[in-house]
């Protein structure tokens, strides 16, 4: 499934497959929006597979938004295609809990 980024008062929910051919387009778009003036949530509740690439390169975009104070929060605990992989990278602590 390809890659689709949808965006709704600062929710940017990812649909489709998350992995190392679409990434890095994924961290582009959202490097255009993540900033100290901007309060980011991003939902990777749609997604249907992660690999670990994609994994680390949400932690690298998390550890740059702590770096530069900027607001992004990463939603996707319900989803168990995204957990398993970042249970395996160990990566699991950039996910805040879901809002309902």
């Amino acid at each position: 499934m390809a890659l689709q980024i949808t965006e709704c008062r600062g929710v940017f929910s990812v649909h489709g497959n998350l992995n190392s051919a679409n990434v890095l387009i994924l961290e582009r778009h959202m490097s255009r929006f993540i900033n100290s003036k901007n309060q980011v949530i991003l939902n990777l509740g749609r997604v249907a597979q992660l690999d670990e690439t994609a994994a680390h390169i949400l932690k690298k975009m998390h550890k740059n938004a702590l770096k530069t104070r900027a607001f992004l929060s990463i939603i996707g605990l319900e989803n168990k295609n995204v957990v398993s992989v970042m249970n395996k990278t160990q990566t699991t602590y950039i996910l805040s809990h879901d809002r309902a």
